[in-house]
């Protein structure tokens, strides 16, 4: 939009309001209050109602069209304790449902494979229901609703072709899965906090197909069970018997090579019986004897040849003791005491002491002869107890290397030994685990039950047809509020008058109610206004003249042009109005007719003025109380009738200028006369009239863009047929 940002240069002696200027236009964030949504229903209530009604009746076909779904719950009770006899392990043979378990029995349960189970057993492959490649059959519980529009569906786009969907079909497995498919989509299973119990739900179309499905599922999930636990636990037993034979056969064999190899190594199974063992622990310890008794002649030996090859020449230890040298030293010792005595009585020199030396020397000779003697018996001791010795080791060292041998034989019978046991702890065990199996019995009870059959039910549990009324109700309201307020949001025309304030960025001086369903035609709302001085639409023209005094007159403004973009916005009707209040007021106002037609200002006044009309161009001084007329009744308001097309409006307004209070120009529609635009120039100010529901947003900017060009002044605009007041 166009708009003139600075004050308008009117030409001298128009009295133009100088502080009216031009502002950029603002723009006002648009929201919804109760009041703007009470009025959008009263403005809307069409197509509020329209689109409530197409809601709901959509509502009710939905309701009516659903398809009915019926649930039927059936519940399985799992023992506390889970069975297992075929697991290995004693732990495992008996464990504690806990809650992975039952997460575990959820998802078997809902497995393809017990599904399958569960189609075979049902013959579901030939239910059309679940086998969708078969042609549809019709439900018995279809409402009349549903029959009748499934009846207009096959008349439109025909029946179902049996040969055709033959053809489609690709093999009984393709129909089998399609028929598990159908079936898990069917029916859920669900589980509370800790319970160990679990609860199947199936819904379908038909009650009775329901409950079977779901009595159905909980039945083969029990005898399913039970059936792969006596599978597992057959298994066991044929692989422990087999086992068990194949272990025997590995024991006979090794008790069989244990024998030979015990008799070809030359091996005992009793110690006590190993009489070359006992042999060699004979001889071991006469060996370790020997080398005791050589250790004791090699030291007696040596001691006695330390003692003779010492200087002391008195030969004295244990090594050297024998019966004669025993003697000799008992000689020698008593010699000794006796030359000690002669010494000491005679002297040293003395013959008796000098016979006793020789005589003891003599016995030392003989002791030094005993004493070699018997070093070289210890010699000859020492040497055969070496050589016994010797000889005892050959003998022990070939007994080893004997027994080596045997001891290396002796470790491999060990090792098969060893292997016989291992196997026969095995076949022991294997023996343990058939006679803990009992597979002669034949009896394996599941460790569930069957708490809750399914009750065939009465009622659809979808569609609930309350809650789809009331869901449906509350969507259509939604739906018509936003219906409502999206026509709001992309409707054009004006309605309120803050809306063309905010369009123009001017105020709106009046807004006038519709009176058009109660009076047919504008001289009947002009009498009405002037019988009732005190009713909306007299007091909405008076606030317009009020208006006019405090913004423009006092300015020293007397010309108004009233001006609309289109016709039917009850222009002439807000100018005559206008100049009616001014003139009760004690104004001096005169309208100028600019429309001359059947409904102009002097026409609903009942003033003539088609032979006073000023139709040719106006040329100096101008008699004006020739041209003006007067309406016969009260308040006698004055008109001056003028061709639209005249372009010397200025020189009429300065002529009435000196007679008049209020020149009000009833100029004609835009859409009509394009003139009106640049007769603008010739005034001193324009209020627009709009008409509320008929002038839209993209008139009223077109006019006031091209009244900006002209450099007009707009006081604001009129709301005119308004349905209530701002």
């Amino acid at each position: 939009m166009l708009t003139i940002d600075r004050k308008v240069e009117t030409p001298a002696g128009r009295g133009q309001a100088a502080a009216v200027q031009y502002r950029e236009a603002r723009v006002t964030p648009r929201g919804y209050g109760v009041r703007d949504l009470l009025e959008l229903f009263r403005r809307y209530r069409l197509t509020f109602f329209t689109l409530l009604g197409l809601a709901m009746l959509a509502t009710l076909l939905t309701a009516a069209l659903l398809p009915r779904v019926y649930t039927a719950a059936s519940a399985i009770v799992f023992d506390r304790n889970d069975v297992r006899p075929y697991e290995a392990q004693v732990e495992l043979r008996k464990l504690e449902r806990d809650r992975s378990v039952m997460e575990t029995e959820l998802d078997v349960i809902r497995s393809r494979v017990f599904v399958g189970v569960v189609v075979d057993a049902l013959n579901l492959v030939n239910d059309p229901d679940f086998n969708t490649y078969l042609p549809k059959v019709r439900s018995e519980h279809e409402t009349f609703l549903q029959a009748f529009f499934a009846n207009i569906s096959e008349f439109i786009f025909g029946g179902p072709d049996t040969r055709i969907q033959k053809e489609r079909i690709i093999s009984e497995n393709v129909q089998r899965n399609r028929a598990m498919s159908m079936l898990l989509s069917s029916y859920t299973v669900t589980r509370t906090g800790e319970s160990l119990a679990l609860t199947i739900r199936v819904e379908q179309s038909n009650p009775l197909k329901a409950a079977t499905i779901a009595d159905a599922i909980a039945e083969q999930y029990l005898a399913w069970t039970a059936k792969k636990t006596e599978e597992a636990t057959n298994n066991t037993v044929a692989y422990l018997r087999g086992e068990m034979a194949s272990s025997a056969t590995r024991i006979a064999s090794m008790e069989r090579d244990i024998a030979a190899f015990a008799r070809d190594s030359d091996l005992t199974f009793d110690p006590q019986d190993d009489v070359l063992r006992a042999r060699m622990l004979q001889l071991n310890e006469q060996y370790v004897g020997l080398r005791v008794e050589e250790a004791g002649a090699a030291a007696k030996y040596n001691e006695a040849k330390a003692l003779v090859s010492s200087d002391d020449k008195k030969i004295a230890g244990s090594a050297l003791t024998s019966t004669q040298l025993d003697q000799l030293r008992a000689e020698e010792a008593r010699l000794e005491r006796t030359r000690a005595q002669l010494g000491a009585k005679f002297g040293k020199n003395h013959p008796l002491v000098l016979d006793a030396t020789t005589e003891l020397e003599s016995v030392r000779a003989m002791i030094g002869n005993e004493a070699r003697r018997l070093v070289q018996e210890l010699e000859n001791n020492a040497k055969v107890a070496s050589a016994r010795a010797e000889k005892f080791q050959s003998e022990l060292s070939a007994l080893q290397d004997k027994v080596q041998g045997r001891n290396l034989a002796e470790i491999r019978r060990r090792e098969l030994a060893r292997d016989l046991q291992s196997e026969q702890a095995v076949y022991d065990q294997i023996v343990l685990r058939l006679g803990a199996l009992n597979p002669e019995r034949g009896e394996y009870k599941p460790t569930a039950r069957i708490a809750s059959y399914a009750e065939v039910p009465t009622k659809p549990t979808f569609p609930n047809n309350t809650m789809v009324i009331v869901a449906g109700s509350i969507g259509a309201m939604l739906l018509s509020v936003v219906g409502v307020i999206i026509s709001d949001a992309l409707e054009s025309r004006l309605y309120l008058p803050r809306d063309a304030e905010h369009l123009l960025n001017r105020p709106n001086l009046a807004s006038i109610p519709d009176m058009r369903k109660r009076f047919r035609n504008s001289s009947a709302f002009y009498h009405y206004m002037l019988n009732n001085p005190e009713s909306p639409a007299a007091t909405a023209m008076r606030t317009l003249c009020m208006a006019w005094l405090t913004i423009d007159h006092e300015a020293g403004g007397k010309v108004v042009m009233l001006c609309s973009p289109a016709l039917g916005d009850g222009k002439t009707t807000v100018a005559l109005g206008m100049a009616t209040m001014a003139k009760i007021d004690g104004l001096r106002p005169i309208v100028i007719d600019l429309d001359m037609s059947a409904q102009s200002a002097p026409s609903i006044a009942g003033a003539n003025t088609k032979e006073s009309a000023i139709t040719a161009p106006l040329e100096g001084k101008v008699d004006i109380k020739s041209r003006v007329c007067a309406s016969p009744a009260y308040p006698f308001l004055e008109f001056i009738s003028v061709r639209p097309g005249l372009m010397n409006l200025d020189v009429l307004c300065a002529e009435l200028r000196d007679c008049y209070d209020l020149i009000i120009v009833d100029a004609p529609a835009v859409e009509e006369n394009e003139g009106v635009i640049w007769l603008a120039s010739h005034v001193d100010s324009v209020i627009l009239v709009c008409s509320s529901g008929g002038t839209t947003d993209r008139q009223l900017a077109n006019v006031q863009q091209r009244l900006s060009l002209n450099h007009a002044v707009i006081l604001g605009s009129v709301m005119n047929y308004c349905d209530r007041s701002e």
